[in-house]
């Protein structure tokens, strides 16, 4: 395929000239976070169908918006790609990098070129905090400049981009040679920049993903912070660091180094606990190793103000250069960030409704779904009794009104106990009668009631995950003071995706109730006043659902299959079933809005396995690479049942794949260290046995690198 640039204009009636340049494209590892946020960004087929930008990479699968993939570790194949393109960027493999920048260097054309370096927060990790002057801080302090409450903020500066001179780098030697070239390059056709990022976050995220699928899978996970957490972490979002790289290439500043960091100032503790909070369970805990060495850092980073002249920046805010998506930062925008990942990692959630009449099988049916798709499985009951235990503002409210309530009703039982009283006569040698209010159990109003399902929708499990409503809402007015908000639309964040209703005549209900024995509160005189009480307010709220999605069943037996199929009506979706050999309830106990005696519950060991992946997980641009990580930490948890069904041959197959797997991501820290600090050297020997083809070039190599080894000792790295 021959990428050519072109420049076609465009009439039509009523409107003005307007002239498409196409641009020639080359993005490093495409499916990528960050590459397939380079992708969208500079992508423009959506406004231009006649010319749009040309975009070539590698990577495993050409995204939405690329025109074409190449091999990337056949030089020649990468040599003319580059050679041929008007934008190129890299950031992962610096050693294909200083390959692309030295052939863009030295090679002879007309047109200019812009080669984009996306460099490595760690080659600031090694250089200590710039500490902030003793006048400078006064000054600061008199004016209110200090808004942070962390210490570690008010001793420090920001470095910025003049601080580059004093950047100290231990490692990452390539990195740092090749970065220490294209601020020096002078070639006229050739703009070269470095982008130095904060630590990349957003979409299906990348170096937070093992945090967040921790805290999205395990109810009980406590999130781990290394050391004392206090260590300042630059942060950027993946979709702004693609909008500064695009900033660079059309507006060219004259400064070669630039900072992609967002506004917030970020410590490690208080992004492990947004992560903690906003998705999982909000529990931390303090650990000695770190797994992740960004994570660790300890740098502070000025947001660059390269784009903006000194009376522009004064007016940023209101005309702004750069089109920020979380400008903020992490913790103002973690919702939003939360919603991304759900996004692009194809996590649908599974929200129903199970209504029905007494007796009808609710309890059961949201059991099995609960259990099935891992969600919460929302009783009326149990939420009261966590509530109750809850040292909260909506605990105390509560727990306050069911004593109001229960005051009241004692006072009226008590008052018609009094008169039932006066009017028998005590025959001689009976006992007085004695009031017992114990039997008397409140219920929670409406009011306070709608504030309990509000709050448990929005916890994080049920955002993430889903629910499964147990008989609730029961009138039209309570589904519509839940679901809907003040002007009458439906709540985005906790509406329901469908209603499954158990529809039964009364005579079957009653049938289904006598064979529950022992239990007062399916007496028949109850049975019939309860069914009259759903009957009355049934059709009101039926026709409500019927602009939902309904599912009518009236065969128990198939009810739980009948609904699996329902909720996968739209497409299959990512599931994660519970296995279990335990016995189910076989009728419903229904629900009252009363409050609940504690009650104990026994651990249950859980397995989770992929049913199937959601279709728009496939359809999605995003990091999704062949054997996405959480489909593929599902699959593993599922492989000792699934090994029942392989052959031995399989087996072996399967075990060396996991051992191939686990050996390239032991390496990859080794692979790494070679590429920075050996490959470098030995390639430079290499070639020079090449060009003076020594008698004995085994002895020759060795000389060469001990002659290099002492020239970097003696330059003290």
């Amino acid at each position: 395929m021959s990428l050519q640039t072109r420049s076609m204009e465009r009439t039509s009636a009523g409107e003005k000239q307007q002239t498409w340049h196409q641009y020639r494209i080359f993005i490093e590892e495409v499916n990528s976070l960050i590459g397939s946020a380079l992708v969208e960004e500079f992508r423009n087929d959506n406004e231009n169908d006649v010319n749009p930008n040309i975009i070539v990479g590698n990577g495993e699968n050409l995204p939405r918006g690329a025109t074409k993939l190449i091999n990337a570790a056949d030089p020649k194949e990468l040599g003319q790609i580059v050679l041929d393109c008007d934008i190129v960027i890299f950031h992962q493999n610096y050693c294909r990098a200083e390959y692309a920048y030295k052939l863009l260097k030295h090679g002879q054309y007309q047109q200019t070129k812009t080669f984009i370096l996306i460099s490595n927060p760690m080659t600031w990790s090694t250089t200590p905090l710039k500490e902030r002057k003793i006048d400078e801080t006064a000054i600061r302090q008199s004016m209110g400049g200090d808004t942070e409450d962390q210490p570690i903020f008010k001793k420090y500066d920001k470095f910025t981009e003049n601080d580059l001179p004093i950047r100290k780098i231990n490692f990452l030697e390539r990195l740092k040679h090749l970065e220490q070239q294209i601020i020096v390059c002078d070639k006229p056709q050739l703009h070269a920049y470095i982008i130095t990022p904060g630590l990349v976050y957003g979409n299906g995220e990348d170096i937070l993903y093992d945090l967040f699928k921790t805290a999205w899978m395990t109810p009980d996970a406590e999130l781990p912070i290394y050391g004392d957490g206090n260590n300042i972490i630059p942060m950027i979002h993946v979709n702004d660091l693609a909008n500064i790289v695009n900033k660079t290439v059309t507006l060219t500043p004259n400064e070669k180094y630039i900072f992609a960091v967002d506004y917030e100032n970020m410590t490690q503790k208080k992004l492990i606990n947004t992560i903690a909070k906003s998705v999982g369970n909000g529990f931390t805990k303090n650990v000695t190793t770190a797994t992740e060495k960004l994570l660790t850092i300890n740098v502070w980073l000025r947001p660059t103000q390269v784009f903006e002249s000194d009376d522009q920046y004064i007016d940023a805010n209101k005309n702004p250069i750069i089109l920020w998506q979380s400008k903020e930062g992490f913790t103002k925008n973690i919702i939003k960030i939360r919603e991304q990942f759900k996004q692009y990692r194809g996590l649908d959630t599974v929200k129903l409704i199970v209504h029905g009449g007494t007796t009808s099988g609710k309890s059961n049916l949201c059991k099995q779904l609960a259990n099935f798709y891992r969600i919460p499985h929302i009783q009326i009951k149990p939420l009261i009794q966590e509530l109750i235990e809850q040292q909260s503002e909506l605990g105390e409210l509560v727990r306050n009104t069911l004593t109001q309530v229960k005051d009241q009703l004692v006072a009226e039982a008590l008052a018609i106990f009094e008169a039932e009283k006066k009017k028998k006569k005590v025959p001689k040698g009976q006992p007085e009668p004695v009031f017992d209010p114990s039997g008397i159990q409140p219920r929670l109003p409406d009011s306070v009631l709608i504030q309990v399902y509000k709050w448990r929708l929005d916890q994080n499990d049920a955002q993430n995950l889903g629910y499964v409503l147990d008989g609730f809402p029961k009138t039209l007015e309570q589904y519509e003071k839940l679901f809907l908000n003040e002007e009458g639309q439906l709540i985005e964040s906790i509406k329901p995706k469908g209603v499954i209703y158990l529809e039964y005549t009364d005579d079957q209900l009653k049938e289904r109730a006598k064979q529950i024995n022992d239990n007062p509160r399916y007496s028949e005189d109850l049975v019939v006043k309860r069914l009259a009480n759903f009957r009355k307010n049934n059709e009101q709220l039926l026709s409500q659902y019927e602009q939902l999605d309904i599912k009518r069943i009236s065969d128990s037996e198939s009810a739980f299959e009948q609904t699996k199929d329902f909720i996968t009506r739209n497409g299959p979706i990512l599931v994660l079933q519970d296995v279990k050999d335990e016995e189910v309830v076989q009728m419903d106990e229904q629900q009252d809005d009363v409050s609940p005696s504690p009650q104990t519950s026994s651990i249950q060991q859980e397995k989770v396995a992929v049913v199937q992946q959601s279709q728009f997980q496939q359809s999605q641009v995003g990091p999704k690479k062949k054997g996405d990580q959480l489909n593929k930490s599902i699959n593993e948890s599922r492989q000792s049942k699934d090994n029942k069904k392989l052959t031995d041959e399989q087996k072996q197959d399967l075990i060396r794949q996991q051992e191939r797997e686990l050996l390239d991501q032991r390496s990859q820290p080794l692979r790494q260290y070679l590429a920075d600090n050996v490959v470098p050297f030995l390639t430079e020997g290499l070639i020079n046995i090449c060009e003076k083809h020594p008698e004995n070039p085994l002895q020759f190599l060795a000389d060469f690198l001990e002659q290099k080894g002492n020239e970097l000792q003696a330059l003290g790295q």
